[in-house]
Formats: structure tokens, C-alpha cells, sequence
């Protein structure tokens, strides 16, 4: 019988209940965890946006003193426009208006101070006078007419980056005469930039790096050698200028997590990069090395372990003891201990209890039916014993007969009849000693028959050789009465001209063999001489003339589906045959349709 998925011993875990609820119960929490990742990632943005902005704000700070500079320098410039129109016909009076400025308290920073004509030649400085003729680029200033503030990496005078502060200078009539230019060089800025640096309340480094549009650095608060670890990874400087006031989280190019700000100084041509290290509590999350989908991760793991170790007990626990009870019941086990549900739910409890009456019912009703199957067989065995009785009855008094008769054709008639009588018999007797079955082993069956054959048939004085090769099938008794009268027509003409050589012993062969998977065949062949009686004679049993076993074994064929072959080859004569056995069910089915037409 073909298993059912339910009674193989290997099931698959997503056939199991405890494997579908923990997926259904995963299901069921993936919303709550997709929700906490969405609050943690929100969090950390939030984190990152605050972190970000307060270090805006302190760099912000931090640059204060160098804006208030540069704006203290850009209002001096534009004073001294003002200043120096009424002594420029006077070169000599303008530089020393100029260097009385350059002496002032607070303006000692500043290395340059000069006023530069249109036609390039600067008469007026401290400095001394100068040819400007190679830096045609002041004439495009000049005709701008508007305040500037350069960088110049190589000051003419101090020799080192500078700011250039430069501010038209205009006649009575607004027309613009020249530029006024102060130099101030980094190390002023530089300077403020460490102030500031020390006055802050961050305890990790921090790094203050002024560069220009240009992305070139200018000043660093940790020195030029560090400055270039402490950029930020992947992005250049001159594509953080000219965006405003920005900051952002990134990876330094020493490869520490850092909160970067950029803050404008001057005019575009000035920025200030702040490097600082993320700390506070707003950027926890933000610092640690775990990722943020961990974190709902656990929480959905957790969540889920607990709503498994709730079904498990609950309700697993005590499906696989009710599980394991009927298991037991199905395979054939009727002593099943008993359920213990104990702090089961209601219903399963109700299901063992309806489990363990459905048990209870079903024992009774096999009881019923193996009382009712035992009496039917009694029966059965005592009606095929009684017709076996009959029969050999019969064949006695057919014997008798047979010893009573004169005419030896009439003793030849009697007698097969008498075989063909014992055959039935020994048919109901195969029944009889068949005990809980209603089909037949034609291998015992045929067996009997050779034997009752050849001690009713066999010739006295003359043994015969037998062979018999019987493979183990099956049939109903529809099939096996025609099967068994053929063959012991067969057998009896068989055993009637088995011949042989002097000093040689004849021979019988009976074989039954499968012929694929739904067919059989049955094969029998003796030995006889050539020189003896038609093969037609010996097989059909014609020599008398009567025809009857010719007759009864095409009539027994035609009941088997069959016909029988035949064949006289090398001194031994075959006869053979293959049928179809039919399945006990088809042999019941026809028994009720009969017992309904009757």
C-alpha cells in the first residue's frame, strides 16, 4: 500500500506546524520591526542633523574673531578710499598718511598698505614705489568699482599668502581713479584660528583649516603636515567652496569618523573647514559600529522567540502528543496510553476527548466486524467442505460404475468424468484449508492436480518423470475452476500418450510463469515418439471419436479469455496458453451485480 506524506517517516520543515507558525508569527511582527527600523533610521538622521548643525555653529563660533577681523580690515580699506583723494596729488603726503595708518594701534598685522594709479604705477606706499605693469588683472578690479578681497599665496612684499583687501577710490566726480590695497597676511588669521581652537569646550582635537576658491590650503590650528590626514575623504576642496555654509558627516582622509563644516570668510576667495570629532549624546547611535537595522533586527528576533516558546506551550506541545496518539491508532497499535492534556486550550482539548470516544468506537466496531468475519469464515469453510464432500461422493460413485461396467469405451467416459470431478473437488478443497483469503494460489492449486493426476491417471509399472516449475499467483475462483478442469484435461491426455524410448523414461512438464505484469501462461509438454499417435489425437482426445475433450478444454479457454496452442517438435508435444488474471475486486463487483439480478 502506497504511504500517504503524512505516514513517511521524512517530512519537511515547512510542512510542520511549528515551522509555519514562527513564519506566520514572523510575518505578523515584520510591520513592527520595518516601523522600529523607520524610528531608529529617522533617530539617527535627526542624531546626524543636530551633531551636524551644532558643529556648524561652533565652527561658526570658532571663525568669529576671523570675520570680525577680515570685516574690521575690509572697513579700514574702505575709510582710507575716503581718506585718500585729497592727498593723492602729493605722493609723498599719501605715503605718509599711509604709514601713519599702518602704525595705529591694532594695525601692526597688516604688511602692505599702497594706493594703485589706472596707469599701474604705485607712487604712494611706505613700501616704495613699485611697477604694477604685470598684473593687468588690477585695471578689471578697478573697472568693477566694487570692494575685493584676494588671496595671494606669494605676497610681493611679506612673501607668504596674504589677504587683499582692495577698495576703489573715486574723484569728485564718482569716477574711479585707482584701488587701495592693505596685505594681511595668514599667520594673523592663523593665529586667530589657534584662539579660537583654545577657547572651545570640545575636548577631542579639532583641526581649523583655512583654503581657498581653489581648494588650495592656506593656514591649519594643527600644522600644514596633519592637515592634509584631517580632509575629508573623497571630496575636494574646491568643490566644497562656494556652496555657502554647509556642514556634513564623512570619513577623514585618516579614516576616522568626523563632522565637517565649512564656513565662508571672504568674498567667495576665503573659506574656513572645521574637523571635529563626534561625540555627545545626540550622536550615539551614530558613532557605533553596529548597523542601524540591527537594532529592529533583535527586537523582530526577540519578539518572534517569544511568540514561538508562547505556541510551543500552548499548542505545539500538545498537537504532538495528540499526533503521536493517532499515529499510533492508524499504524495498527490499539493500545494507545493515554492523552495527557493537561492546561491545553479548550479546544484541543475537546479534540482529544472526541479522539479518544472516536477510539473507543472504533475498537468496538472491530470487535463487531472480526466476530462477524470469523462466523462468515466458519461458514464459508464448512460450505466448500461440504461440496468437497459431495464431489468425492460423486467420484465414488462414479467408480463404482466404472467397476461395474463392461464396455470398456463406457469405463474411458466414466473415468474422465471421475477426473473432471475430483478436479472440482480438489478445488473446494484448496478453499477449504484457505483460511481469511478468497483467492486461490494456482501454484498449490495446479500442484494438487498434477498429483491427483498421476495417482488416478498414471500408468502402473511406467513412472514418469515430472517437472513442475510454479511461480507464485493468484486467482479467483471464477478463474481457477476453467483453469484447473483445462489443465486436468490437459494433464489426463498428456499422461494418456507420454511415451518414450526403450529404456528411457517419459517425461511431463508443467510450467506457470508471469508474462510481464498482467498476464500469465501456462505451458505442458511430454515426452512421445514420432512414430505414435497424432499429436491431435494425443492432445485432443479424439482418438475414440467422441471430441469431448477437445470440446471442453475450447470451452474452458473461451471462459479464460484464451486459446490454447499447440505444438509436436523433437520428440515432445506441448500444449500451452496465456491469460489475464483478473483482480478480486472485479471478481466481488460481478458477484453483487449477480446477487442484485437474481
Amino acid at each position: 500500500m502506497t504511504q500517504t506524506p503524512l505516514q513517511q517517516g521524512r517530512v519537511w520543515p515547512f510542512r510542520r506546524l511549528g515551522f509555519r507558525m514562527m513564519v506566520m508569527f514572523g510575518i505578523v511582527l515584520m510591520p513592527l520591526a520595518v516601523l522600529s527600523f523607520v524610528q531608529t533610521e529617522q533617530y539617527q538622521d535627526e542624531a546626524a542633523a543636530r551633531a551636524e548643525a551644532a558643529v556648524l555653529g561652533t565652527t561658526m563660533q570658532a571663525a568669529a574673531p576671523l570675520i570680525d577681523r577680515i570685516t574690521r580690515s575690509e572697513g579700514a580699506v574702505a575709510a582710507l578710499a575716503v581718506a585718500l583723494p585729497a592727498a593723492l596729488d602729493d605722493p609723498a603726503r599719501c605715503s605718509a598718511l599711509l604709514a601713519r595708518f599702518l602704525a595705529a594701534p591694532g594695525n601692526e598685522d597688516y604688511s602692505f598698505a599702497g594706493y594703485v594709479p589706472r596707469n599701474l604705477q604705485m607712487d604712494c606706499s611706505p613700501q616704495g614705489a613699485r611697477n604694477l605693469q604685470d598684473f593687468p588683472e588690477l585695471l578689471t578690479v578697478m573697472d568693477e568699482g566694487k570692494p575685493t578681497v584676494r588671496v595671494n599665496t606669494h605676497g610681493p612684499v611679506s612673501g607668504t599668502s596674504v589677504l587683499i583687501f582692495s577698495h576703489p577710490v573715486r574723484d569728485a566726480l564718482g569716477r574711479v581713479t585707482g584701488l587701495v590695497s592693505l596685505s594681511l597676511p595668514h599667520t594673523a588669521i592663523e593665529m586667530e584660528a589657534h584662539g579660537a581652537v583654545s577657547d572651545s569646550a570640545m575636548r577631542d582635537p579639532v583641526a581649523l583649516i583655512t583654503f581657498d576658491a581653489s581648494g588650495e590650503i592656506l593656514t591649519s590650528s594643527v600644522g600644514m603636515d596633519e592637515a592634509a590626514q584631517r580632509l575629508p575623504a573623497n571630496r575636494a576642496l574646491s568643490a566644497l567652496a562656494g556652496r555657502g555654509a554647509q556642514s556634513f558627516s564623512a570619513q577623514s582622509v585618516a579614516g576616522f569618523d568626523r563632522v565637517f563644516a565649512v564656513v565662508p570668510l571672504a568674498s567667495g576667495n576665503l573659506f574656513l573647514l572645521g574637523n571635529w570629532a563626534m561625540a555627545g549624546t545626540d550622536t550615539t547611535i551614530f558613532q557605533t559600529a553596529v548597523p542601524i537595522v540591527a537594532f529592529p533586527a533583535l527586537m523582530w528576533l526577540a519578539s518572534l522567540l517569544v511568540a514561538q516558546l508562547a505556541a510551543e506551550h500552548q499548542v505545539l506541545r500538545h498537537i504532538r502528543a495528540l499526533r503521536a496518539s493517532i499515529t499510533a491508532f492508524a499504524g495498527g497499535n490499539r493500545r494507545v496510553p493515554e492523552l495527557d492534556l493537561e492546561g491545553a486550550p479548550h479546544e484541543l482539548r475537546s479534540v482529544g476527548f472526541a479522539f479518544e470516544r472516536m477510539m473507543e468506537s472504533v475498537l468496538h466496531d472491530e470487535a463487531e466486524l472480526e466476530d462477524m468475519v470469523h462466523q462468515k469464515e466458519v461458514l464459508l469453510r464448512e460450505v466448500h467442505h461440504r461440496v468437497k464432500n459431495n464431489l468425492q461422493l460423486i467420484a465414488s460413485i462414479i467408480n463404482m460404475q466404472i467397476r461395474k461396467a463392461r464396455n470398456p469405451e463406457t469405463k474411458a467416459l466414466l473415468k474422465g468424468l471421475q477426473d473432471r470431478v475430483m478436479s472440482l473437488a480438489t478445488i473446494h478443497r484448496e478453499l477449504y484449508q484457505t483460511t481469511g483469503l478468497t483467492d486461490i494460489r494456482v501454484d498449490e492449486l495446479l500442484q494438487s492436480i498434477v498429483t491427483q493426476i498421476l495417482r488416478m491417471a498414471g500408468k502402473p509399472g511406467e513412472p514418469l518423470a515430472v517437472e513442475t516449475d510454479l511461480e507464485d499467483i493468484r486467482l479467483t475462483p471464477d478463474q481457477a475452476v476453467p483453469l484447473s478442469l483445462l489443465v486436468t484435461e490437459a494433464l489426463t491426455n498428456a499422461l494418456k500418450y507420454a511415451s518414450a524410448l526403450p529404456g528411457k523414461q517419459p517425461k511431463l512438464r508443467v510450467r506457470l510463469y508471469r508474462i510481464g505484469d498482467s498476464r500469465a501462461g501456462i505451458e505442458i509438454s511430454n515426452s512421445a515418439l514420432q512414430s505414435g499417435p497424432k499429436p491431435d489425437a494425443m492432445l485432443d482426445g479424439v482418438e475414440d471419436g467422441s471430441g469431448l475433450g477437445d470440446a471442453l478444454m475450447r470451452a474452458f479457454a473461451g471462459q479464460l479469455g484464451t486459446t490454447v496452442e499447440r505444438s509436436h517438435e523433437n520428440g515432445e508435444y506441448r500444449m500451452w496458453f496465456d491469460f489475464a488474471p483478473s483482480a478480486l475486486s472485479d471478481a466481488e463487483e460481478r458477484l453483487r451485480s449477480d446477487v442484485a439480478n437474481a
